[in-house]
């Protein structure tokens, strides 16, 4: 016989697994529950019918017809007005805000523009509070309570998800941010690498066959998220996966990070701008997006210092990747960023690099897709966090009283399908 607290752990498990296939599905009836998730019809039936009555789940109205006798099915749905959670991206010259309800709908954006390099950590929470309060001043109709806030930085945060240890956009080192925001607002919040949460943007979608892969910004800086065994990769004390700042070239281009030689300086905006035109080694600012476009099209057109400058970014990236593949093995990368929309003039010299420094050339044919709109993909994955938070609250069981152990977390694997 089970004890309590193996039934309890059951019961928990399953739950996750229900919530899972909502996550995938959006809209199921108990029957497709369990033909998807291999736990029995009166199983679903009982946790389905136990979410309804706590308003995890909402009755939609009855599914197609049965084929025999019998009622016809009620479909079902997350509630979004269960709850509500929030997305921060801090990126260099601004924040931005994204509100969901619990079904994952979006209720509310903002954005502000403003200097970031020289606020204090004071500042910098007050301007988060601030758009975060101006973002839902309006009100959103049937929304929750604020659950759960993911906040997203370029840099490196603490493996606690708390402070922000280092980020190119900031001046100040080793600070904690998530606890004020968390007193002002009383929900758990977190404070993450945004290249480190990218890999969450595909936790319930079926864009990619393979469940191991990497996300490679390539942007403002060159940054990397692992996802290996269901889990997505994290340092014992860092956010760590600092694939920009791996050495490329020994005492080589000036970095951001005040290093000479990483693969971001040679593969960051900054870097192929500075080696088409001349440009000084400011590290400093962010290179518009329209200039590199153009700086694209000028490689296109046949400009050598353009095409070079795409050219030796490629190569530093698979250089990169080759060493790393040497590691971990090779595995589908998923590109980022603004430099993902030339890829056209990265991916051969990428290939060419993995093939002259992995073994064997090993990993020089891995897949690659592209998805070059950061901001989205940021967004995305810090309201899954989000919600897959709140999921584990609800897996627990509402009023379980887990909400405060949530901030110490990181992502569980994924429930078996």
């Amino acid at each position: 016989m089970l004890s309590k607290a193996d039934a309890d752990a059951v019961r928990s498990q399953n739950r996750r697994i229900i919530l899972d296939h909502f996550r995938r599905f959006k809209v199921s009836t108990r029957r497709r529950m369990s033909e998807a998730t291999g736990l029995s019809l009166s199983s679903t039936s009982a946790i389905g019918s136990d979410m309804v009555r706590s308003s995890i789940l909402s009755e939609i109205g009855a599914a197609e017809p049965p084929k025999g006798r019998g009622r016809p099915e009620v479909s079902l749905e997350l509630c979004g007005a269960l709850a509500s959670v929030a997305a921060v991206n801090i990126t260099v010259g601004e924040i931005a805000v994204t509100i969901c309800d619990y079904a994952g709908a979006t209720l509310a954006t903002g954005r502000r523009e403003l200097d970031l390099s020289h606020l204090s950590p004071e500042e910098l929470v007050e301007a988060v509070l601030t758009l975060l309060a101006r973002t839902t001043a309006g009100g959103m109709a049937g929304e929750g309570a604020l659950r759960q806030i993911v906040v997203c930085v370029q840099g490196v945060t603490d493996a606690a998800d708390r402070r922000i240890a280092w980020s190119p956009v900031l001046a100040m080192r080793d600070v904690d941010i998530a606890t004020p925001i968390e007193a002002a607002t009383g929900a758990v919040t977190r404070v993450l690498n945004d290249c480190g949460a990218m890999p969450e943007r595909f936790r319930w979608g079926n864009e990619l066959e393979s469940s191991d892969f990497a996300t490679l910004f390539i942007g403002f800086g060159v940054g990397m998220g692992l996802k290996l065994g269901g889990r997505t990769f994290r340092g014992s004390h860092t956010s760590a996966a600092e694939f920009g700042h791996l050495n490329h070239i020994p005492r080589g281009d000036l970095c951001r990070c005040g290093n000479r030689g990483c693969i971001e300086a040679y593969a960051g905006d900054y870097a192929i701008w500075r080696a088409a035109r001349g440009a000084p080694s400011a590290v400093e600012r962010r290179v518009p997006d329209a200039d590199m476009r153009a700086l694209a099209a000028a490689a296109r057109g046949g400009e050598v210092a353009a095409r070079e400058a795409f050219a030796r970014a490629g190569e530093a990236i698979g250089y990169g990747l080759g060493r790393m593949f040497a590691l971990i093995d090779p595995l589908p990368i998923v590109f980022v960023g603004s430099g993902a929309a030339a890829m056209d003039l990265l991916e051969p010299s990428i290939r060419r690099g993995i093939a002259e420094s992995a073994i064997a050339g090993a990993g020089a044919d891995v897949a690659f897709h592209v998805l070059p709109d950061v901001d989205r993909v940021t967004m995305e994955a810090a309201t899954t966090l989000a919600l897959a938070a709140v999921d584990e609250e609800m897996a627990r069981g509402p009023g379980a009283g887990a909400r405060t152990e949530l901030a110490a977390r990181f992502l569980t694997p994924e429930p078996a399908p």
